[in-house]
């Protein structure tokens, strides 16, 4: 499928139009489409009734024709009557940068919570342009039957409608279920005073890459992730749980963003965000030799700022230092790591930015077990470091290291506790 793709750009943008129009460009290829010829149009606001001018109308006709085009992508979300008054003059398909994206997550879900988030997204944009997508969404391989455009009159874009609404209830219920089960996850890890350490970054920054770098590092190849030099590679977070001196942390992967991501998608994705929302410390990747750095960044920070996470501690990791022209480059005003998954730079000053954040995980103490509980000091020899041992009057003396989740255990007997 051959593509034409269009942007609007104005005095008030945020993103450069060529990055916006590369981005856009790379998103295409992510969806299989073969993007052929692009323009943009500078206006103080996108047209209310066509998102361009007429002008630039015609200019896009003519290359639908000149390139034997299948599809025009415009580069933002447009209403219900923008997308069909630009199809009609067109006379050949349209759809936006909020629907190419739920496309792309619909094909890489791979598990029910990503399926489900995507689909409640995607039904949420559907809803409005229901009578316009019907048809549109059948030919670019959507679902079929109740969404066919053949024949259809009003009655059929309400039972249409009725059906989504009736979809989006049963897709809330079901993501509330998973909902509360992620919240007893957490607070289970909180419980157990295991802190939570998110890497989060612009889509194909290399947050996967570097989760596997660090477990590659620690020796434990079996708990790889997935990591593909392409966007949105992956859809759901990843949690290893990792022991590094002496000290437990879990390593959250999470999903890549983009700018522009529809609103709908980001509230949808509640669970899978939600591990950022609780982490202890935040690992910001970014790619150092991208020309669009400082954007990129911005986006992130954006939807860091949306989920109410922008006030945890943060690490600006710059990945792919192999890579950059720029040997001085830093984020002025936060910390900030020079990285590279190729040649392994600062891999250990990466772990030691993570420990110096996530606290201890491991408590020394000076504790008497008596000797009736010799189950608990059976647990002890099993699951901590033993410096001293010694047999007194009231029972074993122990001066110990052990993690701090089976502390709780021995609390009792801690002699420093006891004289307090």
């Amino acid at each position: 499928m051959k593509a034409i793709l269009v942007a609007v750009t104005t005095i008030n943008d945020k993103y450069d139009v060529s990055y916006s129009l590369s981005e856009l460009e790379n998103l295409a290829v992510a969806a299989g489409i073969e993007p052929v010829f692009q323009t943009y149009q500078k206006l103080n606001a996108p047209n209310s009734k066509t998102y361009v001018g007429k002008g630039k109308l015609a200019e896009i006709y003519l290359a639908i024709t000149a390139h034997s085009a299948d599809i025009v992508i415009f580069n933002d979300e447009l209403t219900p009557s923008q997308l069909r008054n630009a199809s009609e003059y067109l006379k050949t398909e349209c759809i936006d940068r909020s629907f190419l994206i739920l496309k792309i997550f619909e094909e890489r879900a791979s598990t029910k919570e990503a399926t489900l988030e995507i689909k409640l997204a995607k039904d949420l944009y559907l809803l409005p342009r229901i009578a316009f997508l019907r048809e549109q969404e059948s030919r670019i391989g959507g679902t079929s039957g109740s969404m066919s455009n053949k024949g259809a009159g009003e009655t059929q874009t309400e039972l249409d409608r009725r059906h989504l609404m009736s979809e989006i209830y049963h897709l809330r219920s079901e993501l509330d279920k998973l909902k509360k089960m992620k919240e007893t996850q957490i607070e289970k890890r909180k419980r157990n005073e295991i802190p939570i350490v998110a890497l989060v970054g612009y889509t194909n920054a290399g947050k996967s890459s570097t989760m596997n770098t660090l477990l590659n590092y620690i020796e434990k190849e079996d708990k790889q992730v997935l990591a593909k030099d392409q966007l949105f590679a992956t859809l759901s977070s990843v949690n290893r749980k990792i022991t590094y001196d002496k000290k437990e942390f879990i390593l959250v992967d999470t999903i890549g963003f983009v700018s522009k991501l529809p609103h709908n998608l980001i509230h949808s994705f509640y669970q899978t965000l939600a591990e950022i929302q609780h982490a202890d410390f935040i690992i910001h990747v970014a790619d150092a030799s991208s020309p669009y750095l400082n954007e990129q960044i911005h986006v992130v920070m954006e939807v860091l700022a949306s989920l109410k996470a922008d006030h945890i501690p943060t690490l600006f990791l710059l990945n792919k230092w192999d890579k950059t022209q720029d040997p001085y480059l830093s984020i002025l005003g936060y910390d900030s790591l020079q990285f590279s998954n190729k040649t392994k730079l600062n891999v250990e000053q990466l772990l030691q930015h993570i420990l110096s954040h996530v606290g201890p995980s491991t408590i020394r103490a000076k504790l008497l077990i008596p000797y009736k509980e010799g189950k608990l000091s059976h647990i002890l020899e099993e699951n901590s470091h033993i410096y001293k041992k010694e047999y007194q009057t009231y029972g074993t003396y122990y001066e110990v290291e052990l993690s701090v989740k089976d502390y709780q255990l021995f609390r009792n007997y801690d002699l420093e506790n006891m004289i307090c």
